[in-house]
């Protein structure tokens, strides 16, 4: 039995369909190097805030301990009072 052109027609689609139908969910899967980029650009920038906040960690640490050592110096004031009326 010879087939018809419409049996050839869905022969040949079946044949091709498959590729095209796993090549589109590769494409899926794989991020483009745009986000990659973006993704990583995010990290180095949670790194550095992780960074200056451990140098603001620091810097405060200092500041309690040189306090600490020098008791007989007055405490800075945090506010500034109105002298009243």
């Amino acid at each position: 039995m010879i087939p018809s052109r419409g049996q050839w027609a869905f022969l040949f689609s079946l044949v091709l369909t498959p590729p095209a139908v796993s090549a589109a969910s590769k494409e899926v899967a794989q991020p483009d190097r745009e986000m990659l980029r973006m993704m990583d650009f995010l990290k180095d920038m949670e790194v550095i805030k992780n960074m200056e906040m451990m140098k603001d960690i620091r810097q405060l640490e200092q500041m309690r301990d040189q306090v600490s050592r020098d008791p007989g110096r007055p405490p800075t004031p945090t506010t500034k009072k109105e002298p009243a009326k």
